[in-house]
């Protein structure tokens, strides 16, 4: 499994959104913004569902997602690709509530945690190194 560097783990924290792309069994793409993505270790991503929709279906049919995060400033970034799989219940939902609810905005609760194990990561960066898997 590939592990994401604690500067990558700062990184997601600060760059927000980060953008999920999803494809269906047939292979129509989707990207949505989830201000919630977070690494909760260096191997694993999660977002909270609060509105499922296309994103989910799509997991659903097809559970290989890549989640892009860019700077704008500095157009620094990182793609990730990994599996995703939504958790409805058990501790990792549970913490995943609590954190939506402790935000100034008042959230519904989510339907689901989606947990990302994470599987390549690309350097989002302009220049030389553009797209180069790290």
């Amino acid at each position: 499994m590939v592990k994401m560097s604690k500067e990558m783990m700062g990184f997601i924290t600060t760059a927000k959104p980060g953008f999920i792309a999803t494809a269906s069994k047939d292979g129509v793409p989707n990207v949505a913004p989830k201000g919630s993505l977070a690494a909760i270790d260096e191997e694993t991503l999660l977002f909270a569902d609060i509105h499922p929709g296309k994103t989910r279906n799509n997991i659903a049919e097809n559970p290989n997602v890549a989640v892009a995060f860019v700077d704008p400033k500095t157009m620094k970034g990182y793609q990730i690709k990994g599996k995703a799989q939504p958790m409805k219940n058990g501790k990792v939902y549970e913490e995943t509530c609590k954190r939506i609810a402790a935000l100034p905005m008042k959230l519904p609760k989510p339907d689901a945690a989606v947990v990302i194990k994470v599987q390549e990561i690309y350097n989002l960066a302009p220049g030389p190194d553009a797209g180069k898997k790290l």
